[in-house]
């Protein structure tokens, strides 16, 4: 009995001491963690830069009550200073933390701890000795769950169901987009943080894998039966929101750019519906042959794909090599690029394609200013559209300006360089068509030559890293100043930060005096703010030709509020402003001027601009509903309307009215517009018929209360 009391007195003196030491373990662990507070900025730390992530992914779809990925990250990084943590971005998916693994160059470290910042979506990992400065390491990271139809899983499946069985046939697809893959897999997902990736999907046989880049070898799968490693060539550098990868079993039709670099095509779609992507399969080549001869800065790319799929969430996402559409908006069943039916489906693989070289080639540092990559992205999308439907680049552009133009007068205006994200999608896309317009501008001004010899420089200089605005605006410059010898006396980027920076836009206000023509600004949306901006004007007096050259004649500056111009105009003639409505700016002439501009648009509208017509439609409407111009004045000025034959002027009506004075928002404002456009006679009877409301209506016009 001693004995076995000595033995358990032994065993508890032990267990004891083992306790007692676990405890102060533990203890230590807790204070020392606390000594080191959780890391909260809204920006990754700069501590560390990735160079590059070899990512293996296997991905299960043959059975429904299974659908699900796991995989694993090697993520190579240097150590920009001497650390003690890791912070990267993690939500969403499961990590398996007790199998973080931190290789260095010569040793392998030991986990210490890991932290979660939920809030700011990081996970935090700290090793038992710290990092050394300018040395390099490899953080290792398993990870997976369940798949879903939900799109912030960031990959997620979608299906669809056999014809002849009637099975559902499942397929997976990624959609990097607001920072949806730290809900997919761990990485730093910062935009300014360019690398490689080596992406390797595991996937039964029976099924294809599609990345960025090709497939480069498919391996047996040593340990699960039927299924095979897919590996993919290495990418460019490129940040982590341009990965993308699907596994699916699409049927593909083929075709090839014949650019400079031939890239080959390949467009997949669910088996019903591969007849109706020839449309998608020929356009998208020759909208990409025309960007590089455009351009004339080459894609790294051997080949892209483009997946067709039903109930996409976006109506396409663009990254390196691959591009995804929804089936709705982009199946045709007419051939060839001529018919009118495909004209919305052209356009958007005009914009995916653009987006080769802005947003993929060209990245911006930060996502604030995404407006310019989207602007110069709608930009070169109208103009590849012209290539094939010209006259439509005119068309396309005047429509951004108008439905900017309507949204900023609804919100009170403005600016392009916002606290990011914006407050909803609708807001940022009349953000970009703003910045679209403003690109346009920015082209006129300079004129052809310096605009694109400063983008194509830019481009070569930037591609595969990241600018800002500020060094775009100083390409410009650079460009501007080489093509003259005496060069310019304006600062691109001083003109352009009053356009981005500031809410709203200019009004400018004409006043004529014994021939003298003499100009002012202010704030359009806004009569009591003090912003003014540099503003390029172009104009033609009456009898003149409207010139071809588009490039400003003079320029109204926040040095000097008022401008009187050289020429002296008589009395008997008009002065236009803003030719072709390139300018993102509204103009309010004095009563004679109106008069005569009226007197003419009666008698011959044609001999003035197709373009001009619609903008002194669009300001005319948009003076009367702010009280600037009286009732009498405009209806002089827009009765010559139902004359009116072009487009565009039409168009300038339609949402003028259905938008400025019912209130309709700019979407359906346009949608009726296109609509009565298709509709053809019933343009016509809508004119009439809203004119004759303004007779009756007078100045109850914006009254939404219609009398039969």
């Amino acid at each position: 009995m001693p004995i076995c009391l000595c033995t358990f007195y032994e065993v508890c003196r032990n267990n004891i001491a083992f306790s007692c030491l676990l405890f102060f373990w533990v203890l230590f662990q807790v204070a020392d963690s606390a000594k080191v507070p959780l890391y909260n900025e809204s920006r990754l730390p700069t501590t560390v830069t990735p160079f590059h992530y070899d990512l293996r992914i296997i991905t299960f779809l043959e059975n429904p009550s299974n659908l699900s990925y796991h995989g694993s990250v090697n993520i190579s990084f240097h150590a920009e200073k001497v650390i003690n943590e890791v912070v990267l971005h993690v939500a969403g998916v499961s990590v398996e933390a007790k199998k973080i693994k931190l290789y260095g160059e010569t040793e392998e470290f030991q986990l210490r701890n890991v932290r979660f910042n939920k809030h700011r979506r990081y996970m935090i990992v700290s090793f038992n000795k710290p990092l050394g400065m300018g040395k390099s390491y490899v953080l290792s990271i398993k990870f997976g769950r369940p798949m879903s139809n939900e799109i912030r899983d960031g990959y997620f499946i979608r299906h669809y169901v056999n014809s002849r069985t009637s099975e559902k046939i499942w397929y997976s697809v990624s959609h990097f987009d607001r920072n949806f893959i730290r809900n997919t897999l761990p990485c730093f997902d910062e935009p300014a943080l360019r690398t490689t990736f080596n992406v390797t999907m595991g996937h039964h046989k029976r099924f294809l894998s599609y990345s960025n880049m090709n497939v480069r070898a498919v391996l047996p799968n040593h340990d699960i039966q039927d299924y095979v490693w897919s590996v993919h060539e290495v990418t460019p550098l490129m940040p982590v929101h341009l990965l993308a990868f699907s596994v699916n079993n699409f049927t593909c039709r083929f075709s090839q750019a014949a650019s400079a670099n031939p890239i080959r095509f390949r467009t997949c779609s669910q088996p019903s519906d591969v007849r109706e992507t020839s449309f998608a399969a020929e356009g998208a080549p020759q909208i990409l042959e025309f960007l590089d001869e455009l351009l004339q800065v080459h894609l790294p790319l051997e080949k892209i794909d483009q997946l067709v799929m039903d109930d996409f969430p976006n109506a396409a996402m663009n990254t390196f090599g691959l591009v995804v559409y929804q089936s709705k908006q982009i199946l045709q069943r007419e051939d060839g690029l001529t018919s009118g039916a495909n004209l919305q489906a052209l356009q958007l693989i005009a914009h995916e394609m653009a987006h080769m070289w802005f947003g993929n080639l060209l990245g911006m540092e930060s996502s604030s200013d995404l407006w310019l990559i989207e602007g110069l992205t709608g930009y070169f999308e109208t103009l590849a559209v012209d290539h094939f439907h010209p006259g439509m680049a005119r068309q396309l552009l005047l429509r951004y300006r108008e439905t900017a133009f309507m949204y900023e007068s609804q919100v009170g205006g403005v600016s392009l360089s916002p606290i990011w994200p914006a407050d909803d999608s609708a807001s940022e896309v009349h953000m970009y068509q703003k910045a679209s317009s403003l690109i346009y501008m920015v082209n006129s001004f300079l004129g052809n030559v310096s605009f694109y010899d400063g983008l194509q420089r830019h481009l070569w200089q930037n591609s595969f890293t990241t600018s800002n605005p500020e060094n775009f605006w100083r390409s410009l410059q650079l460009a501007s100043e080489r093509e003259s010898f005496l060069g310019k006396n304006w600062d691109v980027r001083t003109i352009m930060n009053t356009w981005i920076l500031q809410r709203g836009y200019p009004l400018i206000t004409v006043t004529r005096k014994d021939g003298k023509i003499i100009l002012s600004q202010s704030n359009a949306l806004n009569k009591s703010s003090t912003d003014l901006w540099w503003i390029p004007l172009t104009y033609v007096i009456q009898g003149e030709p409207f010139p071809n050259d588009l490039k400003p004649s003079v320029w109204l500056s926040p040095l000097n509020n008022h401008l009187q111009l050289y020429e002296m105009v008589p009395e008997t003639h008009w002065i236009l402003l803003n030719l072709q409505a390139i300018g993102y700016y509204r103009v309010n002439y004095d009563e004679k001027t109106w008069q005569l501009l009226a007197t003419t648009l009666y008698d011959d509208f044609r001999s003035i601009h197709v373009l001009n017509r619609a903008q002194i439609v669009s300001d005319i409407l948009f003076l009367l509903k702010q009280k600037l111009v009286s009732w009498s004045t405009a209806l002089n000025v827009i009765k010559y309307i139902i004359d009116e034959d072009e487009y565009e002027p039409l168009m300038a009506f339609v949402v003028g009215v259905t938008n400025g004075f019912w209130g309709i928002s700019p979407e359906s404002a346009l949608s009726i517009a296109k609509w009565l456009g298709i509709a053809g006679r019933w343009y016509a009877e809508f004119i009439t018929y809203t004119f004759d409301k303004f007779v009756l209506l007078g100045q109850n016009l914006n009254s939404r209360d219609f009398q039969d």
